[in-house]
């Protein structure tokens, strides 16, 4: 599959969006699926139509064709982090506010922080690279 034409996908040529998605479809959902898989598996496909949608804004702002794959692997990523991060604040009840004199006066006592390694401390950048480079080695890009 070859990169669609800059300028057209930067005057909204619908032939070349339809180009462009082929093109960055495998990229977008594999960072999405790497970062939600074991954990969301069901908004894999939403997080990676999300982040082809917000390109589609910054597609202007870039230069070069060859930025699109890592941009869209960027956003992909962070879009893919921010789903997990509200699905693990709704998990602890997240939005319930409580001021810490009344958990004094009530005695609880589960404000000390929490050690160990939660999901998202094993979400890391180095997982991203080593996928963009295997997409890129594969794609011959």
């Amino acid at each position: 599959m070859s990169a669609p034409a800059l300028q057209k996908l930067q005057q909204g040529d619908a032939e070349a969006w339809d180009q462009a998605f082929r093109w960055l479809w495998p990229t977008a959902f594999a960072v999405a699926q790497l970062k939600l898989g074991p954990f969301l598996p069901a908004d894999v496909e939403d997080v990676a139509i999300e982040s082809l949608e917000e390109l589609v804004e910054k597609v202007k702002e870039i230069c070069q064709i060859e930025e699109l794959k890592p941009l869209t692997a960027s956003i992909a990523h962070h879009r893919a982090i921010s789903r997990l991060r509200e699905q693990f604040a709704k998990k602890r009840g997240g939005g319930q506010t409580e001021s810490l004199e009344g958990r004094r006066e009530t005695g609880t006592s589960d404000c000390e922080p929490t050690g160990g390694d939660s999901p998202l401390d094993q979400l890391g950048w180095s997982e991203l690279a080593e996928l963009l480079a295997s997409r890129l080695e594969r794609s011959g890009s």
